[in-house]
């Protein structure tokens, strides 16, 4: 086994990782590579069960599967924290102030090799271990279902909202404009329950003219994205701040939701780019793969309304789109 201090290089340019190679061999170091930041987490997780671990990782800000400052936050978060210097060819201020909130180092291509080897004698020794998280319970896991929600002709649509928003099983309920009144997530041990749920509380409403229900589903991914998904949710949920839920939505902000037709034979890919696009806080798979359900949020309509037109819509397998605006009843 080799006893010189290992590195990772992470990006998309195959003459770029044969260069820095190079010089970092010429420099005394055993290096790894790969142009993804998935097969990247592969990597460091397997080197860390071997008892092996890098001694620093070279990360691109542009990867072709994952934003490299969300692959960051998870390798910061998740792992045992190898030290990270971050590369990008379009690096800002915003970008800078991201990666040094990591606690890792920024640098600019093109850039000397001596400067990175400099920089990697500096962090690359301090890796200390992480104490091994607490085990706890695991629970099963619930079923959920979003539901639609269309009153009858002149109904007290503020009524049946004050019933379903507290109802048993209902975990978030928002009035929306467009062709459904209500939308909300239901969540019970079993389909079967979420069903009976559901039907019982919109009967004691009354005024219901129709209601769809469309089951989430796990999605049909890769065991490398889901993990990566795993551990960034739990990224997300350690950042969350005041203002903010326990599901990731955030009380300050304007709501949407997009119900998405999707291509099933192009989904694994579309999947992966709507989970990780901004401004989508939830990303639910339901119909066998025909739809996906987003809920997005936003600082403004405008906002919203662009990263649907200029992000989403775009994505190649997105069909169809019908959008639904939450609103407040009383600026109805």
């Amino acid at each position: 086994m080799s006893t010189h201090p290992r590195v990772l290089i992470v990006d998309d340019e195959a003459s770029l990782r044969r260069q820095l190679m190079v010089g970092l061999v010429q420099h005394g170091y055993d290096v790894d590579e790969c142009e993804e930041g998935l097969s990247a987490l592969s990597k460091i997780k397997a080197a860390e069960s071997k008892q092996s671990p890098f001694c620093c990782v070279i990360l691109d800000v542009r990867l072709p599967d994952i934003d490299g400052l969300k692959i960051l936050s998870v390798i910061k978060a998740a792992y045992a924290d190898p030290p990270v210097v971050v590369i990008t060819g379009y690096g800002n201020e915003d970008t800078v102030n991201s990666v040094q909130s990591h606690g890792s180092v920024c640098l600019d291509k093109p850039f000397e090799m001596g400067t990175l080897v400099s920089v990697i004698e500096r962090i690359g020794t301090k890796v200390e271990d992480k104490p091994a998280a607490e085990e706890g319970i695991e629970s099963m896991p619930l079923a959920s279902a979003m539901v639609f929600v269309r009153g009858a002709k002149d109904a007290d649509l503020p009524e049946i909202y004050s019933k379903l928003c507290f109802a048993d099983g209902v975990c978030y309920c928002d009035p929306v404009l467009g062709e459904w009144d209500i939308v909300m997530l239901v969540q019970a041990k079993s389909r079967h329950e979420i069903e009976s749920i559901a039907r019982r509380q919109l009967e004691s409403c009354g005024d219901v003219e129709a209601f769809e229900i469309h089951h989430c589903e796990k999605p049909l991914i890769s065991k490398e994205l889901e993990e990566f998904i795993q551990d960034y949710e739990k990224v997300r949920a350690m950042e969350h701040s005041g203002g903010q839920t326990m599901d990731g939505r955030n009380l300050r902000t304007l709501t949407s939701y997009a119900i998405l037709d999707v291509d099933p034979t192009r989904f694994s890919n579309l999947y992966m780019k709507l989970y990780f696009t901004d401004n989508v806080v939830h990303c639910d798979v339901t119909d066998e793969g025909r739809q996906i359900i987003l809920l997005l949020q936003g600082i403004s309509a405008q906002e919203i309304q662009s990263t649907i037109r200029s992000e989403i819509r775009i994505i190649p397998g997105v069909l169809r789109i019908k959008q639904l605006n939450a609103l407040n009843f009383s600026t109805k």
